[in-house]
């Protein structure tokens, strides 16, 4: 199970980035993940708040923050990597995506996930939720390196 949503904020001179991990948005695979599962996953996932790079097995940032709002799971995320911090910053990764476990559907709708086990959240470059587009990014001041980022657009 995966699941895709763009980041909304970057702060170059920390290594931070902000965004929505997940929604109740349908995925690629014609599922979606409820806001009370994400709720119910969150405690066990902050205990490591580990952030992957294309969900592989190797640790590039840690989650700084996370909470459950209205809309999804929304998260700030310090990217200690350099070559993942790069890919950020030149919009090779655009959003974020959630990797665990599903433990349990909705019995009148299957595509419905009602718990899962969430185990990483990774920065990627392609998205599976139709929602999940980037916002636009553009260099307001300075280098990349030291800069700050504001949104151009959201599409």
């Amino acid at each position: 199970m995966r699941f895709y949503w763009p980041i909304a904020k970057v702060d170059a001179v920390r290594r931070m980035v902000w965004g929505y991990a997940s929604t109740e948005a349908e995925d690629d695979q014609g599922e979606t993940v409820t806001r009370d599962a994400l709720t119910a996953a969150l405690d066990d996932y902050m205990r490591f708040a580990n952030i992957r790079e294309m969900h592989q097995p190797s640790a590039v940032g840690v989650a700084t923050e996370a909470a459950v709002d209205d809309k999804g799971l929304y998260l700030g995320a310090k990217i200690v990597d350099g070559d993942a911090w790069q890919k950020v910053v030149e919009g090779v990764y655009k959003g974020f995506s959630i990797g665990g476990r599903v433990t349990a559907r909705d019995p009148a709708d299957r595509r419905l996930i009602t718990a899962l086990r969430l185990t990483e959240i990774s920065v990627v470059d392609r998205p599976a939720n139709p929602e999940a587009v980037f916002d636009c990014w553009k260099l307001s001041t300075g280098p990349a390196t030291g800069g700050s980022m504001a949104t151009v657009a959201a599409t």
